[in-house]
């Protein structure tokens, strides 16, 4: 069995990803149209932990000339899983950047770290968009999972975008670590608390990454973007309390959805797959909104 740490700094997740990244691509493509393009290129991260990072950017053509939504996936998760959601979007006119996160193959990286380095990843992911597409933050929205919505929040807080759409975010990183050990091992939740205070503690003295930096809710106090929320109410992953306190502190214009019967993004009882039309409609009318 791995570790606590291992569990919890791997960019494995409970279960493998299994959506199809020749399936994703050939959607885009076929998305982008006859006077778009897809491209896929590679950055560098954060030079604190130097990784080589891949990212997807897909236009109908003219992309200085659009809005963009960028999509996070979570822990254990891939670009592919937007599939849908990127479809849509070029649909819509909206360009696409999906990145895959540090760790998540085929970008490199040892190790996740819940936004420590994973910020400094995505502000260099936007410097080169900038530069190389004309992506322009005044006109970015991003569209996070999980883990991915966190990583919003942090981004959102260096730098702001137009827009943000949070899907089963958490607020308390000790609380979610102690969760989703109790997820990965099946022992009671209470059992993790006080260790994972003490492994956290032990990780910065040991391995120089402080996840006390990672503070969701203290972030979010400095997002004042337009931000929704939406969180299924029998997630049993990240359950729906977990998003409270993170909501709360969101200092500008902000909706929740608690979306009834639904379960986890990007799995079988998401939202987006259990109340599709309604997903899609908020979704649509939200960035239009928020991008133009």
């Amino acid at each position: 069995m791995r570790s606590p740490a291992g569990i919890l700094l791997s960019p494995v997740g409970l279960a493998p990803a299994t959506a199809s990244v020749e399936a994703f691509h050939a959607a885009v493509r076929a998305a982008a149209g006859p006077d778009g393009f897809v491209e896929i290129f590679t950055h560098d991260g954060d030079s604190r932990e130097p990784a080589r990072l891949s990212a997807l950017f897909a236009t109908p053509g003219r992309p200085a000339e659009r809005g963009t939504l960028l999509f996070l996936h979570g822990k254990g998760g891939c670009g592919a899983e937007w599939t849908v959601d990127s479809v849509r979007a070029l649909g819509l006119g909206f360009n696409v950047l999906v990145p895959e996160l540090r760790g998540h193959p085929p970008s490199t990286g040892a190790r996740i770290t819940y936004g420590v380095l994973e910020t400094g990843d995505l502000l260099r992911l936007l410097d080169l968009a900038e530069t190389r597409f004309g992506v322009a933050r005044a006109r970015l929205g991003v569209d996070g999972c999980s883990m991915g919505a966190v990583l919003a929040v942090h981004l959102a807080a260096a730098s702001p975008p137009a827009a943000l759409w949070l899907q089963a975010p958490f607020g308390d990183l000790v609380a979610m670590a102690a969760h989703y050990l109790h997820c990965a091992t099946s022992l009671p939740t209470f059992l993790f608390t006080l260790p994972v205070r003490v492994l956290m503690r032990r990780i910065a003295r040991t391995e120089g990454l402080d996840l006390s930096e990672v503070d969701p809710v203290r972030a979010a106090r400095r997002v004042t973007c337009p931000a929704v929320v939406v969180h299924g109410e029998n997630d049993s992953l990240i359950p729906i309390r977990f998003s409270t306190d993170l909501y709360e502190a969101l200092a500008g214009e902000k909706s929740f959805w608690r979306v009834p019967r639904c379960g986890h993004c990007h799995h079988a009882d998401e939202p987006q797959a259990v109340a599709r039309a309604e997903y899609e409609r908020r979704w649509t009318e939200f960035f239009r909104a928020s991008l133009g």
